[in-house]
């Protein structure tokens, strides 16, 4: 026991050490003589290792390099961990969203142009809802899951109210959230990580992967609606769910849907998986649909990378901000909008299958690839900064 102890204290300890150095400050990343700065408030680990895990890693670099472009000395910050020494006055420009925005409209000499970079819904839609949807769940299990809700605790008011612009991620869905409250606003598309080739997955798709429906999340598995599906699914043996994510990370989530998660035969957990992996590859082909009920994204990269991918038909809320005009919506958050919406998937002939498929891969990688999310970032900052695009 004692053993287990130390080993338990060395490894939070590693941890905090691992998350103090990935969370390091990066001044003047490019090393340029630059007199105007820009400090970018966002996230600072793909800036010392690269990773396919999340787009986030790929946005925040594309903002540093076109303020690069642009003519800005940049530095970056961790969004949430604002250096107490850094003065906030010495910037011009001031990119993303954070701890920074709050400590600028708190700073009366600070006068840098500010751009918010929202990488979901508004936060009145988001807390509201993802609350509901914990509601939900207690309501059904008895028991209160809000950790495996995505309720923002810090509300950066200011930023949301006072910014120069904001550039938002999504769909118009995503940007009408905004326009209830701020002026000056952008959109732009979610990009994906293209890594295998649509043609082929979809040419290979499984005979009966029309039965088979893929929940790929993150964290919060409650706001992204795993629990709906779990209810549906379990409750079916006709049709098969296989899970990609760390849903296991969420223990008290993991506790109160046991059964379901790993005893019920037509409900497969995969845990995390890897998007550059075979086995990744082999569920796009075991697969026809991706199903994704949830409640608040920013174009939802997910979804985007299972239909990108491997042509998998989207079933999703209009919430997950997503959109290819041959998607399936789940309209609001119950087993009988599920229900409605698989039930939709299962009457698509099966001559039309393929083409659906193969209609949903080609928007997805017309516009969400990484290219165009690079080029419309660089149109719009450049729109607001005041320089030319080029």
């Amino acid at each position: 026991m004692l053993k287990f102890k130390i080993k338990k204290v060395l490894k939070s300890r590693l941890q905090l050490l691992r998350l103090k150095y990935l969370y390091r400050p990066i001044k003047n990343y490019y090393k340029t003589d630059y007199t105007k700065k820009a400090l970018l408030s966002y996230i600072v680990a793909p800036f010392r290792k690269e990773s396919l895990a999340h787009t986030n890693g790929f946005e925040a670099t594309t903002w540093a390099k076109i303020l690069n472009k642009y003519g800005y000395q940049v530095d970056i910050i961790q969004y949430n961990a604002f250096p107490k020494k850094l003065d906030i006055t010495q910037y011009d420009l001031l990119c993303g969203f954070g701890d920074a925005f709050e400590v600028f409209f708190h700073t009366p000499d600070a006068k840098a142009k500010t751009i918010m970079y929202a990488t979901g819904m508004h936060i009145c839609h988001q807390n509201n809802l993802t609350l509901k949807r914990v509601k939900d769940v207690y309501l059904k299990k008895g028991v209160w899951l809000g950790s495996s809700s995505r309720y923002i605790e810090k509300s950066w008011i200011f930023h949301s109210a006072f910014t120069d612009a904001t550039v938002v991620l999504g769909n118009e869905v995503c940007m009408d959230s905004y326009k209830k409250y701020i002026d000056n606003v952008h959109r732009l598309n979610a990009p994906f990580f293209k890594v295998l080739d649509y043609d082929y997955i979809i040419d290979h798709k499984a005979d009966n992967c029309q039965n088979h429906f893929l929940w790929f999340g993150s964290s919060g598995v409650i706001h992204r609606g795993l629990d709906l599906l779990l209810d549906y699914f379990s409750g079916r043996n006709d049709i098969v769910l296989h899970i990609c994510g760390n849903v296991k990370q969420e223990e008290a989530f993991s506790k109160a849907y046991h059964r379901e998660l790993f005893h019920t035969k037509n409900i497969v957990y995969h845990g995390f998986v890897n998007i550059a992996s075979d086995k990744f590859e082999t569920i796009l082909q075991q697969c026809g649909f991706v199903i994704y009920p949830s409640c608040s994204e920013g174009g939802s990269p997910s979804v985007l990378t299972c239909v990108g991918n491997g042509g998998l038909i989207p079933v999703i809320t209009k919430e997950t901000t997503v959109n290819t005009g041959h998607e399936i919506w789940i309209d609001g958050f119950s087993t009988k909008s599920i229900e409605k919406a698989v039930d939709q998937a299962l009457s698509i002939k099966k001559d039309n299958l393929k083409e659906l498929m193969m209609k949903n891969a080609i928007t997805v990688n017309k516009k969400n690839n990484i290219d165009v999310y690079r080029e419309s970032l660089e149109k719009i900052l450049s729109d607001i900064i005041g320089v030319k695009y080029a």
